[in-house]
């Protein structure tokens, strides 16, 4: 499964509802799927000048059983 993050220079980018954004370590990002890439470009241009090198990264998810009993 792909998800889709902004990163920025100083970390990923958590969004508030209202559009508001902290920078934050990955565990607390804001992640989305495929269906919101396009407007996660939108919003790449607008908040491009705001943040330095502010890009969409790609996180690919992978699952494996990892503890059985």
């Amino acid at each position: 499964m792909n998800l889709y993050a902004f990163k920025a220079d100083n970390g990923y980018l958590k969004i508030a509802p209202d559009g508001a954004y902290i920078l934050v370590g990955i565990h607390k990002a804001s992640v989305y799927d495929d269906s919101r890439l396009d407007s996660l470009k939108e919003q790449l241009a607008a908040l491009k000048p705001e943040l330095e090198n502010l890009r969409i990264v790609k996180l690919v998810l992978e699952e494996e059983d990892y503890f059985l009993q």
